[in-house]
Formats: C-alpha cells, structure tokens, sequence
C-alpha cells in the first residue's frame, strides 16, 4: 500500500522487485505493526517496519539465514559496517545508517526486501502479533535498562502510558523494577497497574503526593508533549538518571540547578541496535512480555484508518495488520484478537 498524501490516504499497486544483492533478504509479510514514525513517512512510499513474516529467499553472502524461517525486522534497515559504531556493535549511532524509509517497500505489503545483518529469528513460543511492534517500540524501551546500568532493585518512573508507555512498564517490572507510572490522565490508572505498575500518579499531582512516592532512579519519558519537566526531575535520587523516548518536537526548559545539585543525567535513546533487539527477543520469550494490540486486516481502508487512529492519538495501544492473503503459522497469534473493520473505534486513549 502506497501512502499518497497527508489526508493518510493508500493506493494499492503492483511491483517488481530487483535482484537481491549479497546480504538482503526476501520476507513474505505476515504482520506489521503501525507506529507514529510511520506517519513520517514521504507521500509516494510504502510504510511500515515492524514486520514478522516468512523468509522467501536470501542473497549469496546470508548464511545465517534461510527460506521458511519466521523472522522480524525494526526500523533499522541497513548501516556502514565500517565505522566505529558499528564496530563496537551500536550499528543504531552509524552516521549513514538507512531506516525503513530508505527501503524500496515498507510492510504495508506482501513482500519487504531487508538487509540480513538487521533481520531476527522470532522463537517458536511468540506470537507473530504481539511480537510485531516490540521490534521497534519495545527494543526502544528495553535498550535503556539494558544498557544504561538500570539495576533490577531500582525505582522507575514511567511518563505517558501509551504505545511506548505501556511497554515500557511491561519491560521495567520483569527486569525487577518497582514501577511507578505517571499519566495525564487518572482514566490510565487501572491499566497501568494491570499493566505491572506498582504505583500510579498525575503528572499534575500535589507536592504531597509526589514526595510521598519516593525518590527514583530514573524517569524514562515517553511522551512527545510539554509538561513540567523540572516537577519530574524532582523525583530524581542524586545520579539519576532521566531517559528521552518520545520525540519532542519543541526546546526543552529544565533548571539547571535541579541537575548540577543531583548530578542527574539528560539521556537520549534512539531505537536499539542488532545485538540488543537479539537480547530483547530472548527476554520477551522468557517473560512473556506482548503488546496490547488492535488487530486489522491489511488492505487499503485499514492502511488509512489505522493511519488516522495513531494520528488523533485513539490507539490502544498498539495496531498491527494482518495480510489475510497470506498463510500464517499456527503460533501467529495466541488470543483472542479481533479484525478490526474500517470506522471500528474504541475509547479515547491518548499516548500520555
């Protein structure tokens, strides 16, 4: 499917693909996840990137791979190999990485062409649904615990309970974490504690009820709004450590003091890398970590309203597509989830 305007509106169209070069892979598309970065993509191009589906073929040089085995792919699409971030296995940092956008079709179709060294084997014990937007959205929230020290006793904050969000308490609460989530809205509070969290709280809530909660180790924010930002730093332990996820799109406005006097850190966290989406795909099988997901037929309809859904912030959480022309494995979704038709709607939940 074809993404023609900003209206999110899809053509469907037909396409030969070239010959594969040394390191790509031909996947047969199975599912894709819809995520807000999709929304990025130019008008004239196919989105979608997080893709399971079925290995069709591999180029001369892929030998770790091979036709009929069920794999996934993220965001990333290929990168240098030569530089010293992909050196030192952080491929996410290289400077002339590519990303789905840069693929000649995204998932929105039955076929995706994919550089090997960034396509992953997915267990036999997940479902291809609910893995689906962990390849991108949950490899962005466990990159952080696993990599920037979070220990399992520590004490972790959560902004926004939305695509991200949800996932973020899912990942931190198997890690060990005590898990506080902290939303906009009270309507988020019964699901974050179903969720895992083992507090909840507004962002608007009294001094009272923020010093009652404790200090914490880190804040992973996964919300792309203005809030008051230096209130979250206050709930920072000295060396805390406050984590961006969601993209702001504005300056942010943060008293110095707060993190000079507490030695707090400012971090930024893009994707993950190959090495840790491997990671995260082995712990995800261990702790039976899925994604609260709207399930859609692909087809052209769908394409757009699952484009409108995550545009006026309705999904819940996460909307992955299903190519029903496609045969699908027996493990391909564990539950009941029901294929959503055009204009389906469900509650307001907003990403925050």
């Amino acid at each position: 499917m074809i993404a023609d305007n900003d209206e999110f509106t899809f053509t469907k169209i037909e396409s030969e693909f070239p010959e594969l070069e040394e390191y790509d892979c031909l996947i047969r598309v199975e599912y894709c996840g819809v995520s807000h970065t999709d929304l990025l993509a130019s008008a004239g191009t196919v989105p979608g990137h997080e893709v399971v589906g079925i290995i069709e073929d591999v180029g001369l040089l892929v030998k770790n791979l091979e036709a009929g085995t069920r794999v996934g792919v993220g965001w990333q699409l290929s990168s240098c190999h030569a530089c010293k971030f992909c050196e030192s296995n952080r491929e996410n940092l290289c400077p002339d990485k590519k990303s789905f956008k840069d693929a000649l079709l995204g998932g929105f179709g039955e076929y995706i062409i994919w550089d090997a060294r960034f396509v992953y084997t997915i267990p036999e014990e997940i479902p291809s649904a609910e893995i689906a937007p962990l390849l991108t959205a949950g490899a962005s929230v466990y990159a952080p615990l696993k990599e920037l020290s979070i220990m399992p006793t520590s004490r972790i904050g959560i902004v926004g309970i939305g695509g991200l969000g949800h996932l973020a308490i899912k990942f931190a609460k198997a890690w060990g974490c005590y898990v506080i989530a902290i939303s906009s809205s009270l309507n988020k509070k019964e699901e974050a504690l179903n969720f895992g969290a083992d507090e909840f709280m507004t962002i608007s809530a009294n001094r009272e009820t923020l010093e009652s909660i404790g200090q914490l180790d880190a804040i992973f924010s996964t919300v792309s709004v203005p809030i008051d930002w230096n209130n979250l730093l206050k709930l920072l332990n000295p060396y805390g450590k406050f984590i961006m996820l969601g993209a702001v799109p504005f300056p942010m406005t943060v008293d110095g003091n707060l993190i000079i006097n507490k030695k707090i850190s400012l971090i930024g966290s893009i994707a993950a890398s190959p090495e840790c989406i491997r990671s995260m795909i082995e712990f995800v099988a261990v702790h039976n970590i899925k994604a609260e997901i709207e399930l859609m037929e692909m087809n052209t309809e769908n394409c757009q309203t699952a484009f409108q859904r995550i545009g006026r912030n309705l999904a819940r959480y996460r909307i992955v597509l299903k190519n029903l022309k496609l045969d699908t494995p027996d493990n391909s979704v564990e539950g009941d989830h029901e294929i959503e038709e055009e204009g389906s709607s469900h509650e307001d939940y907003k990403d925050n």
